[in-house]
C-alpha cells in the first residue's frame, strides 16, 4: 500500500510544485475568444445557418443584377418622366435595403425635407426580413438555453466572472449580426456604388453612414431581446419559439390594432420591428411617415406618436431585454 502511494505521488514529487512561468491571456482576449468560439461552432454545427445565408447572398446578387441591367431606366422617374440623379437612386435602394430588414407585410411611405429638398419614397416588404429574422432566432437562442441544458455554465465561471460572461455573450451575438447584417450591407453599397456610377462619395456619405448606425442598431436590439428568451428557458426550441412570436406576431397584431380608427395609435409602440423601422426614418430626418399607404403621421407635430416616444420605446425594449439577462445569470444560474 506504502509503494503504491509512493509510485502514484512520483511524479509530482519529481518536479514538486512551481510557480506558472506561462503567458497569460487577459480577460479581453478570454471574452473574444469566447465569443468569436461561439460564432465559429455554430457555423459548424448548423446546416440551416449555411442555407440561410446562402440565401441573402444570392438574393444580393440578384438585386444587383437587376439594377445593372435597369440602371438607366431607374434613373427616371416613372410617375413624372423626370430624370433621378444617381446619389438619389442610390439612397432610395440602400435604404430600402435596409428597411426591409425589419418589414414584413406593410408599405411604407416617407416624405420630407432632405439635403435635395422634399422627397417622397415608397416600397413594400423587404424579401430578405422573414429569413434574417429566422435565421437571428435560430442562432441566438441556443446562446445561453445551451449553457443551461448542457450544464456548462460552471465551466465558464471558472475562467470568467458573471458579468464577463454576459459580454461574452453579446459579443458573440454582435460578432454574428455584423457579419450577417453590417458587413454585407456595406458591401453592398460599395457595390451600388461601382454599379450605377457617377456617384458623389462626399453626398452619399451619410447614407453610408446610415446604414452601419441602423443595422448595428437592428443587432443591438435584437441580441438584448432574443438573449432574454434564451436565458429564461432550458430549451432552445422554446427560446427561439418565443422570440419568433414576440416579434414577428407582434408585428402583425400590435399593427392591426394601431390602424383601427382611422388613424395611427400608441399601439405601435409595442411593436419592436415597427418602432425599429421608424427610427430609420428618424435617424435620416424625416418627419412624415405615411404607414399603409394612407396613414400619415407627423412625428413632430407634438400629436400623438412623436419622435422622442419612438426612440424612448427602443431604449425600453434593450435595456429591459438586458436586466432579463443579468437577472437571470445571477440569481438562476447562482443557484
Amino acid at each position: 500500500m506504502r509503494e503504491s502511494n509512493t509510485n502514484s505521488t512520483a511524479y509530482v514529487r519529481k518536479f514538486s510544485f512551481r510557480p506558472f512561468e506561462g503567458f497569460r491571456r487577459g480577460r479581453v482576449y478570454r471574452l473574444a475568444a469566447v465569443s468569436w468560439y461561439w460564432w465559429i461552432h455554430q457555423w459548424e454545427r448548423s446546416r440551416a445557418i449555411k442555407i440561410l445565408i446562402g440565401f441573402l447572398l444570392f438574393t444580393f446578387v440578384l438585386m444587383n443584377m437587376f439594377i445593372l441591367t435597369f440602371r438607366d431606366l431607374m434613373l427616371i422617374n416613372p410617375y413624372t418622366g423626370e430624370a433621378i440623379s444617381p446619389n438619389q437612386l442610390l439612397e432610395d435602394t440602400i435604404l430600402q435595403m435596409i428597411r426591409g430588414i425589419v418589414s414584413f407585410g406593410m408599405t411604407f411611405t416617407a416624405s420630407g425635407d432632405t439635403s435635395n429638398g422634399f422627397s417622397e419614397a415608397s416600397f413594400n416588404v423587404g424579401g430578405t426580413s422573414i429569413f434574417i429574422l429566422i435565421l437571428v432566432v435560430l442562432v441566438g437562442s441556443g446562446l445561453i438555453s445551451d449553457d443551461i441544458s448542457n450544464q456548462t455554465t460552471e465551466i465558464y465561471y471558472s475562467k470568467l466572472e458573471r458579468h464577463e460572461y454576459i459580454l461574452g455573450k453579446f459579443g458573440a451575438f454582435f460578432i454574428f449580426g455584423n457579419i450577417v447584417l453590417t458587413l454585407p450591407y456595406v458591401f453592398e453599397f460599395f457595390l451600388l456604388v461601382i454599379g450605377i456610377g457617377e456617384i458623389d462619395l462626399i453626398t452619399a456619405l451619410p447614407v453610408f453612414v446610415h446604414t452601419i448606425v441602423f443595422t448595428e442598431l437592428i443587432t443591438v436590439t435584437y441580441s438584448s431581446i432574443v438573449l432574454a428568451f434564451s436565458s429564461i428557458t432550458r430549451r432552445r426550441l422554446y427560446a427561439g419559439l418565443s422570440a419568433f412570436m414576440f416579434l414577428f406576431v407582434a408585428n402583425m397584431i400590435v399593427t392591426s390594432l394601431a390602424f383601427t380608427g382611422g388613424e395611427v395609435g400608441l399601439e405601435i409602440l409595442f411593436d419592436v420591428l415597427t418602432v425599429l423601422l421608424l427610427s430609420s426614418y428618424i435617424l435620416t430626418g424625416t418627419t412624415t411617415v405615411r404607414l399603409q399607404g394612407f396613414y400619415e403621421v407627423n412625428l413632430t407635430d407634438g400629436v400623438g406618436l412623436e419622435s422622442w416616444m419612438i426612440l424612448g420605446a427602443l431604449g425600453f425594449y434593450i435595456l429591459i431585454g438586458f436586466l432579463i439577462v443579468v437577472v437571470q445569470v445571477y440569481w438562476r444560474h447562482g443557484k
